[in-house]
């Protein structure tokens, strides 16, 4: 199948529309079958990325437990051997851009967006991006939340969702005020069992997308299956209003010592905190943070879990 901008991308429920970004919602999609997602093309587009345009991870999947989470490279192996690695392992491969290295998923990224404007009364994404996830068997995302609005597209396997309210306990203020400021990772924010209690739970199947509240945060657990999605972010003016309140009171709270710090996005209060970002950006206050990733594996097709140990060295993105 290939993209049309006369066909309906998604399944559209009218009752759902009203709650877009309120709570988790879960469509029907029609990009499962779309040929920019064949084996033959995400090999294609595995050679053609650079070192600086994916990350490859392992990790204990008998647990929940981040620091088990390893860097890895790929590196002389084709496409084909890369999937194959996948198939038979324990890996997870996130691909950056993949917009910017074909013209496909661009076009394919625009009609999604086109669509999403024409479906919920005044959405315009000012800007927008597309990863794709490729993972093997039972391989976790641990529990994290990401600063655009997001929405995750099921194209192959299936994979348990876990999404949760994005408020206190679930979500710590001060930890994603540290997110928007990139002086931490996405994946430091407290997780704690008891959560799973609260959490909005999916079995997401090949054909189906979710999208869900700003900020919430989640986790998500393949099942006994490859998995290949994709992920489509983007920012309103809302949600980019919401990132200069959470960037001026990381800037209070980590720089200042204040501690009780509101996130209205609207009144005086949200003009000072707009104006504290910008002139913080420009007094040089936030120097860039480039990623340092202490990487210990490379892909391998024949070692065990797709996983050869290789000495440690750190890489710079």
């Amino acid at each position: 199948m290939s993209a049309s901008r006369d066909q309906t991308i998604i399944h559209w429920e009218q009752e759902k529309l009203s709650q877009f970004g309120r709570v988790p919602l879960r469509f029907d999609h029609s990009l499962h079958q779309h040929q920019l997602f064949s084996d033959a093309k995400l090999a294609r587009l595995i050679e053609s990325m650079g070192r600086g345009d994916y990350y490859v991870n392992t990790m204990d999947i008998t647990r929940h437990d981040g620091r088990s989470r390893r860097e890895g490279e790929i590196r002389g192996l084709s496409g084909a051997e890369v999937l194959d690695a996948v198939q038979n392992g324990r890996i997870w491969i996130l691909l950056l851009y993949p917009h910017k290295a074909d013209s496909g998923y661009s076009q394919l990224l625009d009609a999604i967006y086109d669509e999403v404007g024409q479906q919920i009364p005044g959405f315009v994404a000012t800007h927008r991006k597309m990863t794709i996830l490729i993972s093997s068997p039972q391989i976790q995302v641990y529990y994290h939340c990401d600063i655009p609005g997001q929405t995750l597209w099921q194209v192959r396997g299936r994979k348990r969702v876990y999404v949760y309210p994005n408020r206190e306990p679930f979500l710590n203020q001060a930890c994603l005020e540290k997110i928007a400021l990139g002086e931490a990772h996405e994946i430091s924010l407290p997780y704690e069992e008891r959560f799973d209690a609260e959490a909005v739970t999916y079995n997401l199947e090949p054909g189906q997308m979710l999208h869900w509240p700003l900020n919430a945060p989640h986790r998500i657990v393949n099942h006994d299956c490859v998995n290949v999605s994709f992920t489509t972010e983007h920012f309103t003016i809302p949600i980019r209003r919401m990132f200069y309140v959470n960037y001026a009171n990381g800037i209070l709270r980590h720089r200042l010592g204040w501690r009780r710090l509101e996130q209205r996005t609207s009144g005086p209060g949200y003009w000072v905190k707009l104006g504290l970002a910008a002139a913080y950006k420009l007094a040089g206050g936030q120097k860039k943070h480039r990623k340092t990733l202490k990487v210990d594996f490379a892909v391998d097709p024949k070692a065990p879990d797709g996983v050869r140990t290789i000495p440690a060295h750190e890489f710079r993105r």
